[in-house]
C-alpha cells in the first residue's frame, strides 16, 4: 500500500514495541474527533439557540406593535366619541334654546288671547309644534348617535379585522 492509515500507525508502533506511541497516537486521534464534534455541536446549538431568539424578538417586536396599534385605535375612537358627544351636546342645547324660545312666544300670544276659544286654539297650536319640533329632534339626535357610533368604533374594528388576520394568518401558512 502506498499510503499508511493512521490505525495502521497505530497498530505499527503497538507492533514495534512502542504501546506508549501507539496510545498517545490514539488519544490524540480522539481528542481531536471529540473536539471536532464538540466545536459542531456548539455552533449548531449556537445556531438554532440564535434562530429561536430571532423567532421570540420578532413574535415581542409583533406583540408591541399590536399593543401600540390597539392604545392608537382606543385613542382614536376616544376623540371621535369625544367630538360626537360635543356634536349632540350642541343639537340639545340648541333643541332647548329653540323650545325654550317657542314657549315664550306662545305664552305672550296665549296672555294676549281676547276669547277662551282663542286661548284653546293657541294652545293646540303651540302643542302640536312643540310635539313635531320634538319628534323632528329625536329623530335627528337618533341619526347623529348612530354617526357617532360608527365613526368611534370604526377605528377599533379596524383594528380588530387586523389582529384577526395577522393571528389567521399563520394557520394557513
Amino acid at each position: 500500500m502506498a499510503t499508511k492509515s493512521k490505525t495502521t500507525k497505530i497498530e505499527t508502533e503497538a507492533l514495534n514495541g512502542n504501546p506508549y506511541e501507539a496510545v498517545m497516537f490514539a488519544s490524540k486521534e480522539q481528542m481531536e474527533k471529540a473536539l471536532k464534534a464538540s466545536t459542531e455541536a456548539v455552533e449548531k446549538a449556537f445556531s438554532v439557540s440564535k434562530e429561536r431568539f430571532d423567532a421570540v424578538a420578532k413574535t415581542v417586536d409583533d406583540a408591541a406593535k399590536l399593543g401600540k396599534n390597539q392604545v392608537e385605535a382606543l385613542v382614536s375612537a376616544g376623540n371621535v366619541a369625544a367630538k360626537g358627544f360635543e356634536s349632540i351636546n350642541a343639537e340639545v342645547m340648541a333643541f332647548t334654546k329653540n323650545q325654550i324660545e317657542d314657549q315664550i312666544s306662545a305664552t305672550k300670544a296665549m296672555m294676549g288671547a281676547k276669547t277662551l276659544q282663542e286661548l284653546i286654539e293657541l294652545q293646540n297650536d303651540f302643542a302640536k309644534s312643540a310635539f313635531e319640533a320634538y319628534t323632528a329632534h329625536t329623530t335627528k339626535l337618533s341619526e347623529v348617535a348612530t354617526k357617532v357610533a360608527q365613526e368611534t368604533f370604526a377605528p377599533i374594528n379596524a383594528q380588530v379585522q387586523a389582529t384577526v388576520e395577522k393571528m389567521v394568518k399563520p394557520l394557513a401558512a
